[in-house]
């Protein structure tokens, strides 16, 4: 007979979720062809001051994170991060891109972009903010 248990760690129980789930998908939509992605963006001194990181899955790029420091907003390094991820994406046989931002984020950066947004999370992650979700073909 199969128990319901709550686990104190989730190492375990991801993996074989993960394990089962992966061979379920694979099974129906092929495989997964994935590859991550990290670009950064780095100052005279080469710290790292903005990137991108996301994975290249299927025919999709996951944008995950989009950073930059402060002190370089506003200068077009959001644009040429987000256009060089397109790029590698392509490469990858990639046709479209999604991602999600929250309300004190930048949601008005990504239509710019030629994104659409294609669903919002009313109250996350607290009241009163929204999550945006967006996507764009390739």
């Amino acid at each position: 007979m199969a128990a319901i248990v709550v686990e104190p760690d989730q190492d375990e129980t991801r993996a074989a979720v993960l394990r089962g789930l992966t061979a379920h998908n694979q099974s129906r939509v092929g495989s997964r062809n994935t590859k991550p992605l990290a670009i950064s963006l780095r100052d005279e001194h080469g710290s790292i001051v903005g990137g991108l990181v996301g994975e290249m899955k299927w025919e999709w790029l996951y944008v995950d994170l989009l950073w930059i420091d402060e002190a370089h907003r506003g200068a077009g390094f959001g644009e040429a991060l987000m256009a060089q991820a397109e790029r590698e994406a392509r490469e990858h046989g990639v046709k479209g891109v999604f991602l999600g931002t929250m309300s004190i984020q930048a949601p008005e950066f990504y239509p710019r972009l030629g994104y659409r947004e294609c669903g919002r999370m009313e109250n996350y992650p607290v009241a009163g903010q929204t999550l945006h979700h967006f996507t764009k073909a390739l």
